[in-house]
């Protein structure tokens, strides 16, 4: 690999790295302000970066944890995609890529993804749905706002593992050739 090329890679790791660390500390805040809401409700006011969901508490302990349990889920699982993304990145030999394990991990990220979009698109429709009766989510349909993007990176994530499934048959059948 040309000098460029391995910065850019290492570039990559290292955002994933972020994104990952990012995504695990906002999952461990939610679970921690969700607990810590159920012993003092007055913490409902803000329990992470503006999110106020006080009056859906009050109308409803039964819709505050399910939005509460949505979104820590799909923060969870944001944070499981890119740590499968990570452990990618030590499996994969550039030399020679296509192999069983990275198949592996790319068709894991895929079906991750596609479920963070579902739970994302989802939540989404039920929060809107739920507001015409009178419930107040405050921001809490941020949290869902990148449905489509996962839903779209799971579409394309879905094609490059067809790809090395493919690759991994005629890698093995020209193995058998040789």
């Amino acid at each position: 690999m040309t000098k460029k090329n391995d910065f850019v890679w290492k570039l990559i790791q290292t955002i994933c790295w972020l994104i990952f660390a990012g995504y695990c500390i906002q999952t461990g805040a939610l679970l921690f302000n969700y607990v810590y809401s159920l012993f003092k409700p007055i913490a409902t006011n803000n329990l992470h970066l503006g999110l106020n969901l006080s009056e859906l508490y009050s109308q409803s302990m039964l819709l505050y944890t399910l939005t509460f349990i949505l979104i820590i889920a799909v923060s969870g699982l944001k944070a499981y995609v890119f740590y499968i993304i990570l452990s990618l990145f030590k499996v994969l030999n550039l030399f020679k890529p296509f192999s069983k394990e990275v198949s592996e991990k790319i068709s894991s990220t895929t079906y991750f993804t596609f479920l963070v979009g579902i739970i994302s698109f989802t939540s989404i429709e039920l929060i809107k749905k739920l507001t015409t009766h009178q419930y107040n989510f405050g921001v809490a349909a941020r949290y869902f706002e990148d449905n489509g993007t996962f839903l779209v990176m799971s579409a394309i994530l879905f094609s490059i593992s067809l790809i090395f499934k493919r690759g991994i048959e005629l890698q093995s059948e020209n193995d058998l050739t040789v």
